[in-house]
């Protein structure tokens, strides 16, 4: 689920990984919004806000919101910079680990922080946040090859309408050949479109939503302690993509000794 990139990654991998960081995407969205009301998931909102808040003069609150694009940028860098270094493994299961792992630490930053100095500026406990998801988005489209996305559904329900229109195309070729009548305008072919696509892009969708809920809820009855939930999901898989490290470092070996 957390090793391999682009062509050498199966279906299944990438639904998995969408399904387990997509849940988390959506939970750490919605937890923070309720806990500190502010989305923290991705960008457009926070350039719009910045924007406003220039227009109108409110410079204070624009450099607030350049903040927050800044922390996700800086959250991107820092996980693209782990996954890049020879020092992490370089673009394996143990620099997915890591970045995973400190992912998860800025979560349990947030509740620590959220939880001991409640009077600490939201902006502050916003940008923890958004660093944390700007890690998440840089190494899912790293591992992905830019298929998955795992912290918005912009261009997750976009992807959806064109796959989905595709299947209506399709539908109407197969229900044409079947009745003789011209259902299918134009001179361009209605192929089949890819059923893995689709799984991929639902699974996503469903579980950002699942994710969402269960934020909302659990901010409502637990206050600051419920971004635990999170960070304990993340953590699970750091030791998960850790532990499959050394299962192939295992194998090699193994693989090694036999041809000895």
């Amino acid at each position: 689920m957390f090793s391999g990139e682009t062509n050498t990654r199966s279906d299944s991998q990438n639904r998995r990984m969408a399904g387990c960081l997509a849940f988390v995407g959506g939970f750490v969205n919605s937890s923070g919004f309720v806990l500190i009301g502010s989305f923290t998931s991705h960008v457009t909102g926070n350039v719009g806000r910045l924007a406003n808040d220039a227009a109108t003069g409110q410079f204070s609150a624009a450099l607030t919101a350049l903040g927050l694009v800044m922390a996700f940028f800086l959250g991107a860098f820092c996980a693209s910079s782990i996954i890049e270094s020879r020092f992490a493994g370089g673009a394996t299961s143990r620099s997915y680990a890591l970045a995973l792992a400190v992912e998860a630490s800025l979560l349990f930053l947030f509740t620590w922080v959220s939880c001991r100095s409640p009077l600490l500026p939201q902006a502050e406990q916003a940008a923890v946040l958004c660093a944390a998801m700007g890690m998440q988005n840089a190494l899912v489209t790293r591992l992905s090859g830019a298929v998955v996305r795992t912290t918005h559904l912009t261009g997750v329900i976009t992807d959806l309408g064109i796959e989905c229109a595709r299947w209506f195309r399709y539908s109407r070729r197969v229900l044409s050949e079947a009745t003789n009548l011209r259902l299918v305008l134009g001179r361009r072919g209605a192929e089949r479109p890819l059923p893995a696509k689709i799984w991929l892009l639902g699974t996503i969708a469903v579980t950002f939503l699942f994710g969402a809920v269960a934020g909302a809820l659990s901010a409502l009855h637990l206050q600051q302690l419920a971004m635990l939930l999170a960070a304990l999901g993340v953590a699970s898989c750091s030791l998960y993509a850790r532990f499959n490290e050394r299962l192939a470092r295992t194998s090699r070996e193994q693989s090694r000794f036999d041809r000895e």
